[in-house]
């Protein structure tokens, strides 16, 4: 199979099929013998596809004037994607392997059919959503993010931030690494990347997060030792709120895959941090990345964390929610399609279970920190104060992010802002 085969069924099995974008291409590039040029440009191809579809479909959608079936449809996704977005590819190259391609699942007439299309498309004026003069219609399809998404930015930031946050959700994701204080500071971390030919540079979003740049860092040696964990920057602020101490017993409810918690060990003396998650398979991850960093002062176990038992009062937990993810779009671009309006009650619901059972095993004075990975409101700001107001003994706390110079008792970290995933952390305290 070739790169454009390739990445066809990938795309398939992402959009028609439920498949998780970096684990069908991981495994694609694992079970193929393809060359290091390649896996970029199916990586380049698959992932510009699905993340700007919306606006490839609206353009198409003039020059489709019979019946197409679906691999077909998919087929000319991926093509228009790369006469459009890749200016290095000719476009007889990108047209010539997918007629082959037509022609090789359903025929000369299907061949002759994506021939006809794409040399229509090439040669003709395509309508620009640009023009569109309704603003969330406008958004929508000039940045590839579905309506209702749209409107829920629009009503919490107003249009302009909306238009940033749609637009920074098509960048490329930056790659972000945590130093493992326990072995190294960042300053030598970066100097070791370095002389691993790893361009590394200082994040301002956190003290112990590094910017990298290329391929192969499960392949250093400075991986091999445990000297960084990969961590988005976002992600690594929760530590800013939970403000790990001297011997903290600490809880990280839903914890796979483990960086906060991580993080937590990494940024005290003693203490013991509880690695707990729904899902037996993805304890398996935790124990091994435990391992590769080197941490001892810690438990794992499988419990549900909005029913479990945990048998024991904490200093601090960490309750990093199942959400939408609408804030790791850059990384996960279906899960803008695949989310729908409907299915934001269900996490919320889900979340304020979970919050309502941890706080039960908080001690009096401790510290709760609430965070996800979204950027719908109903999950983070509507969540953290229903969840105040449920509880008597709960207040919320205010606690510091000294790179943004922000001081508050719960922030939204935008896409746009940073360039790093969207995030929402709060910080409760339980009344003595």
């Amino acid at each position: 199979m070739n790169v454009r085969e390739l990445a066809l069924d990938a795309y398939t099995i992402i959009m028609d099929a439920g498949g998780y974008s970096n684990l069908v291409l991981n495994q694609m590039i694992e079970e193929n013998d393809i060359i290091k040029e390649d896996r970029g440009l199916l990586t380049e191809i698959v992932y510009g596809a699905i993340s700007n579809k919306m606006t490839i479909e609206y353009r198409l959608a003039p020059f489709i004037q019979t019946r197409v079936k679906k691999w077909q449809r998919n087929l000319l996704i991926l093509s228009i994607y790369q006469l459009d977005y890749l200016d290095k590819i000719p476009s007889y190259a990108v047209i010539n392997e997918a007629v082959k391609i037509a022609k090789e699942i359903g025929g000369r007439q299907s061949a002759n059919q994506i021939n006809g299309i794409l040399r229509n498309y090439l040669r003709s004026e395509k309508r620009d959503p640009k023009t569109i003069q309704n603003t969330t219609r406008r958004i929508s399809l000039q940045y590839s993010l579905p309506k209702w998404i749209v409107k829920q930015l629009i009503s919490h930031h107003g249009e302009e931030t909306t238009e940033e946050i749609a637009k920074s959700l098509l960048e490329r994701p930056k790659m972000y690494l945590r130093t493992n204080k326990k072995k190294i500071d960042r300053e030598a971390l970066i100097e070791t990347l370095i002389n691993e030919d790893v361009r590394a540079v200082e994040s301002p979003v956190h003290k112990d997060a590094i910017h990298v740049q290329g391929g192969g860092l499960t392949k250093t040696n400075a991986y091999k030792d445990g000297l960084f964990g990969i961590q988005d920057a976002s992600s690594m602020c929760v530590n800013y709120a939970l403000q790990p101490d001297t011997n903290d017993s600490i809880l990280d409810a839903c914890s796979a895959p483990g960086g906060k918690g991580f993080h937590a060990l990494e940024s005290m003396q003693g203490g013991h941090v509880d690695f707990c998650d729904v899902h037996e398979h993805k304890l398996i991850l935790i124990k091994q990345e435990a391992k590769r960093l080197g941490h001892k002062n810690l438990s794992i176990s499988c419990k549900d964390a909005a029913t479990g038992d945990y048998g024991t009062l904490y200093d601090k937990i960490i309750v990093d929610a199942p959400c939408s993810g609408l804030g790791v779009i850059r990384r996960k671009p279906e899960i803008k399609y695949n989310i729908r309006e409907e299915d934001i009650e269900s996490f919320v619901g889900l979340q304020l279970s979970i919050l309502n059972n941890a706080v039960k095993y908080l001690k009096p004075g401790g510290i709760l920190v609430y965070s996800t990975c979204t950027l719908h409101q109903m999950e983070n700001e509507n969540v953290a104060f229903t969840f105040k107001k449920t509880n008597d003994d709960i207040e919320f706390d205010t606690f510091h992010i000294e790179p943004f110079g922000f001081e508050g008792t719960n922030r939204q970290i935008l896409p746009h802002e940073f360039g790093t995933d969207g995030f929402y952390i709060a910080r409760f305290i339980k009344r003595t």
